[in-house]
């Protein structure tokens, strides 16, 4: 028993990893259920071009699988992450402008030609090429299967996104943490991010007259905390300042929750963070 248990504890993460259950024919007895194909993390890069993303984020499996009716024709793909908070991440920063919301989970988008979910630690796509009526009408149906085949805990988001003001702008939240899913985003942080290790949740909230963008970011260290209020221009003399107004015409300002937490906020105009976090 003993070297059973010592066997199971030295074993690599990605074999210690849940498997990710596929479909089968019982699911579907009209179609025909192709066989499940799985990726991990040294096979990604040669099904997935956009591999780094995954990578950065926490990546531990893909399932591939192609579902097929006389009339229609679907591929699902089941990423398995290492936290909820990266699955939220690749949905989060993969979405464009969606026709139905929250029809599965609470963070799910359904378009002509693909359904994605965040769900737990899975990230879920079932797409379709052709887009047609039958192709959507399974979009849903095939999501709830793979739902029901792996159970997951529902993501909750930290403060202080639940609150009304900040839920209106819901569809602009993104979840990173490195550079490369800076890069796939709109945010312009990227000059402030330089060589700090960072988890970052960041909204942006529009106004009559500019937008307001607001994160909550935890550091790896306080050092990388120092680094980053270092290259926001929230530092004189390298003592942090709670706010500023760059040389470029922008207001900064920033509010600490713990030694590597803080709130964020940027925008064209003073705006306090105080007016974003309370009810």
């Amino acid at each position: 028993m003993r070297t059973v248990l010592l066997l199971v504890m030295l074993l690599p993460l990605k074999f210690m990893a849940q498997t990710i259950m596929p479909l089968t024919a019982e699911n579907f007895p009209d179609a025909i259920v192709g066989s499940a194909n799985n990726y991990d993390i040294e096979s990604l890069p040669e099904y997935n071009s956009g591999a780094d993303l995954f990578i950065e984020f926490g990546f531990r499996s893909l399932l591939v699988q192609q579902i097929s009716w006389e009339t229609a024709k679907i591929k699902v793909e089941v990423y398995q992450m290492m936290t909820p908070e990266a699955a939220f991440g690749i949905y989060s920063l993969s979405v464009l402008k969606c026709q139905q919301q929250d029809s599965l989970t609470p963070f799910d988008c359904n378009t002509v030609y693909q359904y994605q979910a965040a769900y737990g630690n899975l990230y879920i796509s079932v797409t379709s090429e052709s887009g047609s009526v039958k192709a959507r009408a399974m979009y849903l149906p095939v999501a709830n299967a793979i739902m029901q085949k792996n159970i997951q805990q529902v993501f909750a988001l930290p403060d202080p996104f639940n609150q009304p003001r900040l839920k209106k702008a819901r569809k602009s939240l993104v979840y990173m943490q490195g550079t490369t899913g800076l890069e796939n985003s709109v945010y312009p942080f990227q000059e402030m991010f330089l060589t700090v290790r960072f988890r970052m949740y960041a909204i942006s909230l529009p106004n009559p007259d500019f937008l307001i963008y607001f994160a909550r970011i935890r550091f790896e260290t306080p050092a990388d905390m120092m680094r980053f209020l270092t290259l926001a221009g929230l530092t004189q003399n390298g003592i942090p300042v709670p706010n500023t107004n760059t040389n470029d015409g922008l207001y900064r300002e920033y509010q600490q929750l713990d030694e590597v937490t803080v709130y964020f906020l940027q925008s064209q105009e003073p705006w306090p963070i105080s007016a974003i976090i309370q009810p």
